[in-house]
């Protein structure tokens, strides 16, 4: 595919992935034109084009570069012997971690109206079934007694606004040292669910165990 690998096309491609996002973050997606990315990159429209056939490619490779290895962190974590409130917990650092760790400016990705773009609608069932995993895990721990009696799709929807605010704060650039805030989100969210609180301890010793292989699920680098 035309951009890929370490050479200069490669490296054409990573930066016009890291302008654009920069770009949709201050000016929305509607709001940025290609020939605006084609000039914070340094290169001519048609070079662009080259690598992307239009400014929705753009996008749907930033979104991928997201939402596919995000969707095998959970895939990963459903998978797992454990229980569900280790799993969930250690899914949280991994994800939080990985999105705060992206090269791009993941502030202007997640528009619903965007998303609503035909152009954009395997991203759309993407995250759409990324949501449904999620959901998922955290009935399973429902199911188990180990939660609280929730509605797993409003955990779901306060795990997104989390991880949302999350990157919000991080800025445009990769933060320096994702796991503090990583940890946080987890044991937060896991706390609030917790029907036995006290639980919490055990909960983080054996998430500890599982970070890695949900974090090695799949390595969030620059999209296909």
């Amino acid at each position: 595919m035309t951009g890929r690998g370490r050479g200069p096309d490669g490296a054409a491609r990573a930066r016009i992935l890291v302008e654009a996002s920069r770009l949709f973050a201050v000016r929305g997606f509607h709001g940025t034109s290609t020939r605006d990315i084609a000039a914070a990159v340094g290169i001519r429209q048609p070079t662009l084009y080259s690598h992307f056939p239009s400014k929705h490619a753009i996008l749907a490779a930033l979104l991928d570069a997201d939402l596919r290895p995000a969707l095998s962190r959970v895939r990963t974590a459903l998978d797992l012997e454990a229980t569900p409130a280790a799993r969930l917990h250690a899914l949280l650092v991994a994800d939080v971690s990985a999105i705060l760790s992206l090269p791009y400016d993941v502030r202007g990705f997640y528009n619903d109206e965007v998303l609503d773009l035909l152009e954009l609608d395997e991203q759309s069932r993407l995250r759409e079934e990324l949501h449904t995993l999620t959901a998922r895990l955290v009935g399973l721990g429902i199911d188990s007694g180990e939660f609280l009696d929730e509605d797993p799709a409003f955990v779901r929807g306060a795990i997104t606004g989390l991880t949302l605010q999350a990157v919000s704060e991080r800025g445009p650039e990769p933060a320096a040292n994702p796991a503090p805030t990583a940890l946080r989100i987890a044991d937060f969210v896991v706390r609030a669910l917790l029907a036995d609180r006290r639980h919490l301890p055990r909960i983080q010793k054996a998430s500890d165990t599982l970070v890695g292989t949900v974090a090695s699920a799949a390595n969030p680098g620059e999209p296909e």
